[in-house]
């Protein structure tokens, strides 16, 4: 018997389905932890009893105290965090169209395509002159960047946690049900599969350095695209999350003065709300800043 979900070998029958134990498990969840799947895509929009445990609009009665008790200058920074964000997708049109796997060579393209286009957009970003000051080398230069993941480079390195930041969000939700995929965001995806990924490879013989971006990847959708899926943030907790790990990633020689007062506000304002995520904020940090190392080594071998 085959899984009608994710077409893995079926072990029976889980909620009237053909389905695997991954599947058929992901099922008893789904029912059993309604704090986590009450509130489909945090609109609010459910199809249950909405006296389940845990309010079902948690969620979205966390969003709207967090804006009410923030003052008008953090609530305007979430405000500009939410709008780059928006600004970055809307420069990668058509994509959906195009989903599917993608090799090592494509994604080094996208890398470098994606590199210049968050380079334009933050130099007409605000939010960016409240993170980084001091810094020789505009994002509006037109000078050659250098083609060279390692060297060291704040305005790259900012680059890479953004670009892993929104790759483990996108996984998170768009991963596949078993989650054995890195969904990048061009909505092209790394297969974690052994044949796919001998692909992704360019059909390279296994060897060490083959294992290392494996375990570097696996990383990423295993712990780090988990923890999203875990956290189940709406957009405007994703924001103080990325304008946390933004302003921890830029050096100190390079750090607005205000930055981390205005981070340390931010994550108050939060802890007030909500203050289960502070532990999740942590973890979470934790493994973009350590999936971003490890991504950039691996695109560095490449």
């Amino acid at each position: 018997m085959i899984c009608s979900i994710c077409s893995d070998k079926a072990e029976g029958y889980h909620f009237g389905a053909i389905s695997c134990a991954a599947c058929g498990a992901f099922f008893r969840r789904s029912v059993s932890d309604q704090k986590v799947y009450a509130c489909s895509n945090r609109t609010c929009n459910i199809a249950h009893d909405v006296k389940a445990k845990r309010s079902s609009g948690h969620y979205h009665q966390s969003s709207t105290s967090l804006y009410r008790t923030m003052n008008q200058s953090s609530i305007l920074l979430i405000d500009q965090i939410i709008g780059f964000r928006r600004n970055i997708a809307a420069e990668r049109p058509g994509f959906e169209a195009m989903r599917g796997p993608i090799n090592r060579a494509n994604l080094m393209v996208f890398l470098h395509q994606d590199y210049e286009n968050v380079k334009r957009i933050a130099a007409r970003c605000p939010l960016f002159m409240q993170i980084i000051e001091n810094l020789n080398t505009p994002f509006g230069s037109q000078q050659k960047a250098s083609q060279r993941w390692e060297m060291e480079d704040p305005l790259r390195d900012i680059f890479l946690v953004v670009f892993v930041f929104e790759a483990c969000c996108l996984t998170s939700s768009k991963g596949g049900v078993q989650l054995d995929r890195l969904v990048l965001p061009n909505l092209m995806f790394v297969d974690l599969s052994e044949h796919a990924f001998i692909e992704f490879l360019q059909f390279e013989p296994p060897s060490e350095s083959a294992r290392n971006v494996h375990n570097a990847f696996s990383f990423l959708v295993q712990l780090a695209a988990r923890s999203f899926q875990s956290a189940n943030f709406d957009e405007s907790f994703l924001a103080v999350l990325l304008y946390t790990v933004l302003t921890e990633t830029v050096p100190l020689s390079f750090r607005h003065r205000f930055a981390e007062v205005n981070r340390e506000s931010l994550l108050a304002d939060l802890n007030r709300v909500d203050p289960a995520t502070g532990p999740q904020f942590h973890t979470i940090t934790g493994h973009i800043h350590h999936g971003t190392r490890v991504f950039k080594d691996v695109i560095s071998g490449f």
